[in-house]
């Protein structure tokens, strides 16, 4: 049974969905006035991943992640860039888009945008009018916080803290309290602006995800989503608006992932502290930033180093290094002859892994726990097929099906996918290592040399072991 941390309930809680084998999952996507930095991946790596167990656990996800596409933050942007909104939500989409498909992000099964739902979101707003939850102020709507008994269940806090000392907005004389919050805001000058019942505008950045989740999974979704910056109080409003519309619960589970830190600080655009995908894929490959995200539990907070990072990228190489040599041994021609005890001992180990990496992800999806699994199965299965005197295909594909789960699950390795290209590359590079044995029979030692060195140049080193010669793409090349 898969173990969920809710940030609502603030505790482990079975997860069962709304409709058996069928998660309805919601992701807060990101605002596109910019570049994504690692902030932004850290997010949607983190919960890719989780997606991709889901899966693997023979769930079928709907994973809705929207594109905020106008918003204060917007707004700015194209006002010091002296750009239309559209204009700059277009560049920074396309640039979300390329480094997410850089990072091997599987696509959502529907990302909506925030400027093609007005329409849906003004309805919203008068259903909520209607039912008394909302108010009009000088063309601007407000949500009013005291009517929804609720408000503050999800970040644990007490309306009256919330609304600190008094109940009026001195920096906001048009509404009536300091938590309610805005779900239509009155045209200002220079700001883009739609038709309403209350007056020319725009609506109020909370809405829109109540509006889309709603609108393309349902009253009642199996899984929010989102950074931990979120939780108030933007996800805080969209309980609040959305509850308070339906009547039901807006989510069963809610995960919220953890920060990346730099000089202790949160990774932000706002702070100035950020490194973006684009500018770390010339120096570590989208493996390595996968790696560096996933190895942490994604509810706890990462610091980023350019030494963690440069550790992730070698983590890495090592692994790509192992999983090619088992599927290279994967495709060889069986050895005859019944299975020894050490061929017994490595399948065993293989399926223990398998039981101890679901047991691990089950938990909350502890990625930390369960690469510890992996890596110690890395290490017996690099001994077996170094030190072993008889490899057995069987053992060698049992290896090569769970290293394909996992790469799978993580989006990790998708090279070592081309079975052809690897097929006839292996062909070939065992044919030079049969005649560099010949030579070196013959000592003659300038061609055995030739052959190494030539191989090398071409991104291929060979290790000399006690059982037999193997080779690898050389990481360092």
């Amino acid at each position: 049974m898969i173990k969920i941390y809710n940030t609502l309930s603030r505790q482990l809680e079975e997860f069962e969905t709304i409709e058996p084998g069928v998660v309805r999952w919601y992701n807060c996507g990101p605002t596109v006035n910019g570049l994504m930095h690692l902030g932004h991946a850290r997010s949607a790596v983190a919960f890719d991943t989780i997606r991709r167990y889901l899966e693997y656990r023979k769930y079928k996800v709907r994973y809705i992640m929207n594109f905020t596409d106008i918003e204060d933050r917007m707004i700015e942007v194209a006002t010091n860039e002296k750009r239309s909104v559209l204009e700059v939500a277009e560049e920074y989409l396309r640039g979300f888009r390329r480094d997410m498909n850089a990072l091997n992000l599987k696509e959502a099964t529907i990302n909506p945008r925030a400027m093609l739902h007005i329409n849906q979101m003004i309805e919203f707003i008068q259903k909520l009018e209607e039912k008394g939850y909302a108010y009009e102020s000088k063309g601007d709507v407000y949500f009013d916080v005291k009517k929804f008994e609720g408000y503050g269940k999800l970040s644990n806090q007490k309306l009256e803290n919330i609304l600190q000392e008094g109940t009026e907005d001195t920096q906001n004389p048009n509404k009536r309290f300091v938590a309610d919050f805005a779900l239509w805001k009155a045209k200002k000058p220079g700001e883009p602006y739609w038709p309403s019942p209350w007056g020319e505008g725009r609506v109020g950045w909370s809405l829109e995800c109540s509006t889309m989740s709603m609108m393309y999974l349902g009253d009642t979704i199996d899984i929010h989503s989102g950074g931990q910056d979120l939780i108030f109080p933007h996800h805080e409003n969209e309980i609040a608006q959305s509850e308070s519309l339906t009547g039901k619960p807006f989510a069963k589970y809610w995960l919220h992932n953890g920060f990346i830190n730099m000089n202790k600080e949160k990774m932000s655009k706002s702070l100035g502290n950020f490194s973006n995908v684009v500018d770390l894929l010339k120096n570590y490959t989208a493996d390595a930033i996968r790696l560096f995200i996933v190895q942490t539990h994604y509810r706890s907070p990462i610091d980023f180093t350019e030494d963690i990072i440069d550790q992730a990228q070698a983590t890495a190489n090592k692994l790509f290094e192992i999983f090619l040599l088992v599927k290279l041994f994967s495709k060889k021609e069986d050895t005859d002859g019944p299975l020894t005890e050490t061929d017994k001992e490595m399948l065993e180990i293989v399926k223990q892994s398998r039981a101890a990496f679901i047991e691990a992800m089950d938990e909350d999806f502890n990625t930390s726990n369960a690469f510890a699994v992996i890596f110690n199965l890395t290490k017996e299965a690099n001994d077996y097929i170094r030190k072993s005197d008889d490899i057995k295909l069987k053992v060698t594909q049992a290896i090569d099906i769970f290293f394909d789960e996992l790469r799978s699950i993580f989006g990790i390795f998708e090279g070592i996918e081309k079975d052809e290209s690897t097929k006839t590359i292996s062909t070939l590079v065992d044919l030079l290592i049969e005649l560099r044995q010949e030579f070196r029979k013959d000592k003659n030692w300038v061609m055995s040399d030739k052959i190494r060195d030539d191989l090398k140049k071409a991104g291929i080193a060979l290790e000399d072991t006690p059982k037999r010669i193997l080779w690898k793409l050389d990481t360092d090349k």
